[in-house]
């Protein structure tokens, strides 16, 4: 049997793990992983520059590949270093035997010794390299595994089997073919692809959307303004890019705060978004591997509660009044834990048992004196300048709520007030999930969560490291970056680029980027194999259709989500046609993950169902 793979990021990786290892002895299996860029995918590619320098947004206790006794109906586990127990025990070793990896790595590999270390994105691609080495070993007799770095262009359904086109044209044939595609480019908007067109014609610079370490930034320098759009994750690696990769250097003072040292040769940025705010900082961690967050108000139970009220729906409003009621429970637990707390041991005893069981949190606390803190606002946690007067100075308070957010992570992702709150958004992602796979909410519902909910979980729970942001409080004092306010619109004036925010506030450039990856939307995708699936009608949006009678489209292809096999446009599901991940999102619920020890992480969880299933078609 032939099984084509088609990623090979820690999706891929996992579907071949499973079928390696969970195949009979004596079962004739032949697995190929196609992807263009090295073992380990698009984003963790040790070969690219900038991966050195970029880092992860998860921490190196947190990481593995391998699937453990955690992971639900995966089949055997073949148990295996963590990411940190790698680094300790096999990556000295492994990069002295592979010259093919920079020698950056091999120094990285020493500093990387506790559980909270951030390592680089490259790094996890040495640590994917490792375990695609180590897999090969695991196979038998009748089996082979083998890595093709090119891309596949399109996949053709010919009778019972499929026949892949790969760049260089040759014709490859599999029985099953599972995609695990990643984040895919896109084409560019009506407005992107003027602003390009401008750029071109008044000599300006413009960087379109893209993965951050494959961005041009060598012609940047210290002679541009740079108005740039966007403050996720993307806008930290330009962070990096644009003042370390342009020699500057940061160290920390007598207070250890960090300052930085410019090298003369950094562009000025001017960055802004939407929201008008970057993402929360990563508290310290604090977690043991494989620990979660247990609920007391945002269960399963209660959600079922709330479903058979409502007739097998739940409504958005309901939802997020659960969640951030178990927020907001978890916060003064925290509160209550500070050395400001000033309880006695019986009084905190009284307070948990009253939180345990009361209706309005905030003034459960203020009653038992905790009144010196501020409630826990979740409407001022979206917008923290929505107190702000109009004559104030923004930059001088923007500072202050960087050096906020600062002090608040350090104090760690169980025990801060905030950072220790958000954190366990991730760990209850599986029962979201779980929401979203069983269609607890209409279609009206629906699209409220996800203009609601989903930019709210982005902003508090899938931040940068606590490093990165300190990086950005110095480079706003050494006057090298600035922060708009909110709603940040580009125009182009007089052969310049002209941004303007909710405050007022003006800004030109002659360069522009936009800091940001390209919406997962099937419509708009320009990655060939999904442009080709799409345009036969083998890849389809679903649809969802309002109270209202009117419909919306959902940005993923169409699977059945038992089975992940492509449904096509003729709502026929295609059988050993395969596709998970990051192309489903939307109609999953936050695939872009790292596989997490000991916690039944998703992608390994998935990737062993769907390798699960091949098998069983032998």
């Amino acid at each position: 049997m032939q099984v084509a793979i088609i990623g090979a990021g820690p999706r891929g990786l996992a579907v071949a793990e499973r079928l390696i290892n969970l195949a009979d002895d004596d079962t004739q299996l032949d697995v190929q992983i196609y992807d263009p860029y090295a073992i380990g995918g698009r984003v963790w590619d040790p070969s690219i520059l900038q991966n050195k320098y970029f880092l992860m947004n998860t921490v190196i206790g947190q990481i593995t590949l391998f699937t453990d006794e955690s992971i639900e109906n995966g089949g055997t586990p073949y148990p295996g270093p963590t990411m940190m127990q790698w680094l300790a025990q096999d990556a000295q070793t492994f990069l002295a035997n592979h010259s093919e990896f920079d020698a950056h790595y091999k120094h990285e590999a020493t500093q990387l010794t506790k559980s909270g270390d951030f390592a680089s994105r490259g790094m996890m691609g040495v640590y994917s390299a490792w375990f695609f080495d180590w897999l090969t070993r695991r196979v038998r007799h009748h089996q082979t595994l083998n890595f093709t770095q090119q891309a596949v262009k399109n996949v053709v359904k010919i009778g019972t089997i499929f026949q892949l086109e790969l760049a260089d044209g040759a014709q490859i044939l599999a029985d099953h073919v599972v995609m695990a595609l990643g984040h895919s480019d896109d084409q560019l908007t009506e407005e992107e692809a003027a602003f390009e067109t401008y750029a071109a014609r008044h000599h300006l610079k413009y960087v379109a959307p893209t993965h951050p370490s494959e961005a041009d930034l060598s012609d940047f320098d210290e002679h541009d303004r740079v108005i740039m759009r966007g403050l996720g994750l993307s806008f930290f690696d330009y962070v990096a890019a644009l003042s370390l990769g342009k020699g500057g250097i940061f160290s920390r003072d007598n207070t250890g705060e960090l300052v930085y040292h410019p090298s003369g040769h950094e562009p000025h940025v001017i960055a802004g978004s939407r929201g008008g705010f970057p993402l929360h900082a990563r508290g310290v961690n604090e977690k043991l591997t494989g620990e979660l967050y247990q609920p007391l108000f945002f269960t399963s139970s209660a959600l079922n509660e709330l479903r058979a009220l409502g007739n097998g729906h739940i409504t958005y409003d309901s939802f997020e009044k659960l969640v951030v009621k178990e927020l907001t429970y978890k916060y003064w637990l925290n509160r209550l834990a500070s050395k400001d707390s000033q309880l006695t041991a019986d009084q905190a005893e009284e307070l948990k048992k009253a939180l345990a069981t009361g209706d309005n949190l905030n003034e459960t606390a203020k009653q038992f004196g905790l009144d010196k803190f501020p409630d826990f606002d979740i409407v001022l946690i979206r917008n923290p300048a929505r107190d702000l007067p109009d004559n104030v100075d923004y930059q001088a308070w923007f500072l202050q709520y960087l050096s906020a957010n600062v002090k608040d992570a350090r104090l760690g992702n169980k025990s801060a007030p905030y950072a220790g709150t958000f954190d366990i958004l991730r760990d209850l992602r599986d029962l979201v999930r779980d929401v979203i796979a069983q269609d607890y909410f209409s279609a009206d519902d629906y699209e409220k969560f996800m203009t609601h909910f989903k930019p709210l979980e982005i902003r508090v729970s899938v931040g940068p490291p606590l490093e990165r942001v300190e990086q950005l409080k110095a480079l706003i004092e050494a006057g090298i970056f600035e922060i708009t306010a909110a709603d940040i619109k580009v125009t182009t004036v007089a052969g310049k680029f002209v941004a303007h925010d909710i405050r007022g506030q003006e800004f030109q450039g002659n360069a522009m980027i936009e800091a940001r990856l390209g919406a997962t939307d099937l419509a708009i995708s320009s990655n060939p194999l999904i442009a080709a699936l799409r345009d036969n009608g083998t890849f389809v949006q679903p649809i969802r259709t309002r109270e209202n009678g009117a419909t919306y489209k959902l940005g993923a292809a169409n699977v059945d989500r038992q089975t992940f096999e492509v449904i096509d446009a003729s709502g026929r599901t295609i059988p050993h046609l395969y596709l998970y991940g990051i192309t489903l999102e939307g109609l999953k619920w936050f695939g872009t993950v790292i596989p997490r020890p000991g916690v039944n992480t998703v992608i390994l969880r998935e990737g062993a169902w769907i390798a699960k299933r091949i098998l069983s078609q032998i």
